[in-house]
């Protein structure tokens, strides 16, 4: 059974069709770590299905991000990227404008963010997917970090969010 059998059941169950091409995208994004482009799923793709278009990849990944089964990330000046949803593993972004390092922001640390904008503009938001852009600790400037970080914690290099899980 496959890591990710809920995913094809729910698909299934809203009566989508999982053709051989969507299951492949659907596989190599389940089973990879970080943040893919469409580029590089498409060449994970082709390993196991060479006849297999890039557009084809593309039309793929846009149905499942409208699914809500992956996510994408949408950088100034970068490629998109995409990654799976995991139930339990929901997370944002922080972004360092300066080295490109990313931190996973979990949900509940946004909480007081949603609670000020229902509490001060009556405005209810879905945070479904956030990206913050900013400085890491490493790149502000002496002493302006809160913690003071050289190295922060949690750091991921975008360059190298592309390995596979075993």
């Amino acid at each position: 059974m496959s890591c990710h059998q809920h995913v094809i059941d729910q698909l299934r169950g809203a009566g989508v069709r999982l053709t051989p091409q969507r299951a492949l995208v659907l596989d190599v994004v389940y089973h990879s770590h970080g943040h893919l482009t469409a580029d590089q799923v498409y060449e994970r793709v082709r390993t196991q299905s060479p006849q297999v278009d890039l557009s084809t990849v593309y039309r793929n990944l846009v149905f499942l991000r409208q699914q809500g089964l992956i996510g994408e990330l949408r950088l100034e000046g970068e490629p998109t990227r995409f990654e799976a949803v995991r139930s339990g593993a929901e997370h944002h972004h922080a972004v360092c404008s300066a080295c490109g390092a990313m931190i996973e922001i979990a949900p509940a640390d946004l909480a007081p963010l949603s609670e000020a904008l229902v509490r001060n503009y009556g405005f209810a938001v879905s945070l479904v997917h956030l990206t913050l852009n900013g400085h890491c600790a490493a790149c502000q400037p002496a002493g302006a970090s809160d913690k003071g970080q050289s190295s922060p914690h949690g750091v991921e290099a975008l360059a190298g969010s592309d390995a596979e899980a075993g």
